[in-house]
């Protein structure tokens, strides 16, 4: 095994004379009178030990090590053993827990061990970063993610990973056994039916229903002829589906709440979709409220094996989506007589707390804070202010030294482009430099300014406004991929990765070879991919202590989606009384009834702000 993926740390081991010496050190017994009246000479050369500092050292250190035990066993304990150690007063009762401790076996890690008493400080440093403290958490972390838990780890690579796993089955006579889910995707389609109700495959993984339960004979089946070729219900889902091939996104959230339906049919109430009548429908309705724990996991591709139908359990509004969805699509099936009724029609939607604007329009960051990362050095130059050494346009690994400077240059780029333009993040993850031009000069419109166009929902174009600050930072990311900003013809996407994950996938799309070497391509984000990068960079600005900010500020930051710039450019264009017409025509608003939502919620305030300068 290769050096630096030597995980396990080497445990001290301790004998009787040792915790007779830490019980004198910490009642202050003199270091000179511990070495003489404890150890013997056979004793301190079999531990190394030469002077009264050496000593102090080793007593320290095995202090701290049980002090963290004693921690973690027990959290309570933790304030008053920080103020003995920070003071170095040891009453007696705090002596007696690191005595209790030091009398447990440490031949063996136990789950409740810190990761910090087993494993070197390169590896539990940086999962003490991911809250993982203790070993049973590492192994509920490992089980969670699968084989390629380690990515999301900073300076955990695969071998160290590897190293670890094997270190955690070595030991799995105390911790347990490690269990790793199978990886290999899952792409063979299966057969659905009652008796494989362990067995969840998403909707394009199935290839049939067991006849009793497909539905081609179902209860609710209309007759005469029916307008669509379904034989059985599969058929009928995929029918309805195919009505949505050119909207993706609607595609996505139809397909994910049918073959919810359509499992719990087959697998939980054994019956056919086209056999459930009112009661099944209510059934259903408190299954969403309440899934069962087998239906529920972490996200993971679908092709994975480890793929759950939910991802936790789901809040009333979405409860209500769903129902609105699978009322519609019965609407449908009744509509093209592939059913005789709708028994939707007779279950109540979810209840919800109905907000007073439908659109969460507190989400858009407060004026001083976006000032303060939008102005020039402010709260973004500051995290950009760090220089690369390598040549650009070099694909970057996580690990590399100059990751941090790029990464910082694109979230920045990102985060100007959504907060001054509005766009979406499906918007922008698809917007090209070929689409980006600067406006002519003309009487009354400032200089500097650029147009990018935007297609956006129900395939229409629209056109959006962006000042030099965002093109200047757009100038900086491109210069960091080794691009030609200045080519306005080029089809390549605005915003595109600088790192790129050592994955196969991710290597193919974003890296090519050129004579040998490595290059990016500029394909591109996917919309989540964006949504993750842009999340990502705020939760870190937020979590740095070294940016002046407060702690309202810092949850704001937390808090914020690629969806709260729309909103934060939407209410500043608003307090800067932007017509509304203008207004809705950046944003993409089919009804100018949406886009009035901004201009009550700045109403709203101004009255808020009126109130406080006339209160009495």
């Amino acid at each position: 095994m290769a050096q630096h993926n030597h995980v396990a740390a080497t445990i001290p081991r301790y004998t009787r004379a040792d915790f007779t010496a830490l019980r004198f050190r910490l009642n202050r017994i003199p270091t000179s009178d511990i070495l003489a009246r404890v150890y013997d000479e056979d004793a301190l050369e079999a531990i190394g030990i030469e002077t009264p500092t050496q000593l102090e050292a080793r007593l320290d250190a095995m202090r701290d090590h049980l002090v963290e035990r004693v921690c973690l066993s027990n959290p309570y304990l933790s304030a008053s053993l920080a103020d003995a150690r920070r003071f170095n007063r040891w009453p007696k009762s705090a002596i007696d827990y690191l005595v209790r401790a030091a009398d447990k076996d440490v031949s063996q890690p136990q789950p409740e061990d810190p990761v910090s008493a087993w494993l070197r400080p390169v590896v539990f440093r940086p999962l003490r970063q991911e809250g993982i403290q203790t070993l049973a958490q590492l192994q509920g972390y490992i089980a969670l993610r699968g084989r390629r838990w380690y990515l999301p780890v900073p300076r955990l690579g695969a071998g160290k990973a590897r190293a670890l796993e094997r270190w955690l089955q070595a030991h799995s006579t105390t911790l347990g056994p490690l269990t790793l889910p199978d990886e290999t995707p899952q792409t063979a389609s299966v057969d659905l039916g009652a008796e494989l109700a362990c067995r969840l495959v998403p909707l394009e993984q199935i290839a049939r229903v067991v006849s009793s339960l497909d539905g081609h004979d179902g209860r609710n089946r209309a007759p005469g002829f029916c307008l669509i070729a379904a034989r059985h219900d599969l058929d009928a889902i995929r029918a309805y589906l195919s009505r949505f091939r050119d909207r993706d996104k609607t595609a996505r959230a139809y397909q994910k709440e049918l073959e919810r339906f359509l499992l719990w049919c087959v697998t939980v109430r054994r019956t056919a979709l086209s056999s459930v009548d009112a009661s099944d429908c209510e059934r259903y309705k408190d299954f969403l409220a309440q899934p069962d724990p087998s239906w529920i996991g972490a996200k993971t591709p679908r092709t994975s094996a480890r793929w759950r139908p939910f991802v936790g359990a789901l809040k009333p509004e979405s409860q209500r989506y769903a129902v609105l969805v699978l009322r519609g699509f019965f609407a449908w099936l009744v509509g093209v007589r592939y059913l005789g009724g709708n028994p939707w029609l007779l279950v109540q939607d979810p209840l919800t707390v109905r907000r007073e604007l439908p659109v969460a329009i507190e989400k858009a960051l407060p004026g001083p804070l976006w000032e303060h990362l939008l102005q020039p050095d402010g709260l973004l130059d500051q995290l950009c202010a760090k220089v690369d050494s390598r040549p650009s346009g070099v694909p970057l690994a996580a690990n590399d030294a100059d990751a941090q400077g790029a990464q910082y240059r694109l979230a920045r780029a990102a985060v100007l482009l959504l907060g001054c333009s509005g766009a979406r993040r499906e918007e922008a993850a698809r917007a090209m430099r070929c689409h980006l031009r600067p406006v002519p000069e003309q009487a009354g419109i400032p200089a500097g300014l650029w147009e990018l166009a935007l297609l956006g929902k129900r395939s229409k174009w629209r056109t959006v406004f962006l000042p030099p600050r965002v093109i200047a930072a757009l100038r900086a990311h491109w210069a960091d991929r080794g691009h030609d900003f200045e080519e306005a013809d080029q089809v390549l996407a605005l915003l595109s990765p600088v790192v790129v994950p050592s994955t196969r996938a991710a290597q193919a799309k974003h890296v090519r070879r050129e004579h040998g070497t490595p290059v990016l391509t500029g394909t591109g984000f996917s919309p989540d991919g964006l949504y993750q990068l842009l999340t990502t960079a705020l939760l870190r600005i937020a979590d740095d202590t070294t940016l002046p900010l407060g702690a309202f500020e810092r949850e704001r930051l937390r808090q914020a989606s690629p969806h709260a710039l729309r909103h934060t450019f939407a209410t500043h264009a608003v307090a800067n009384e932007m017509p509304t017409d203008v207004l809705q025509r950046l944003l993409g608003h089919a009804s100018l009834q949406t886009t009035s939502l901004y201009v009550r919620a700045e109403r709203a305030r101004g009255l808020t702000a009126v109130s406080k300068l006339y209160a009495t």
